[in-house]
């Protein structure tokens, strides 16, 4: 398991969680332009970023992908492996086996990668 990814996620968590109380701040405000980009930054970009790097933390310990994420919508696969997938790979390559291919990470998901 990879120290850096633990600490990465925490990192993500905790950003989150500052965002949401600067959004509650900008609210009483009434500062909507300023709070619509932060929520999109949050809601968007730290969620997938965590998503990946729960992935890749699953990845790299070998649990199966069943056991991690129960349910995907399919209007978002594209987004899912465009995005996500992809992000999850460079983590994966990062901290545990630059050899892994994303062949390798959709065939976990559960993809046909033939």
């Amino acid at each position: 398991m990879s120290i850096e990814l633990k600490i990465k996620s925490k990192h993500l968590t905790e950003e989150a969680r500052i965002i949401r109380f600067e959004e509650k701040k900008l609210k009483a405000r009434a500062k909507t332009k300023l709070l619509a980009s932060l929520r999109n930054h949050r809601t968007k970009d730290v969620r997938r970023e965590n998503r990946s790097t729960f992935l890749a933390r699953a990845y790299i310990a070998g649990v199966p992908y069943s056991t991690v994420e129960n349910h995907r919508s399919p209007e978002n696969e594209s987004t899912f492996v465009g995005v996500v997938l992809r992000r999850t790979l460079a983590m994966i390559q990062k901290y545990s086996n630059p050899q892994t291919r994303m062949n390798d990470v959709l065939v976990w998901v559960g993809f046909d990668a033939g």
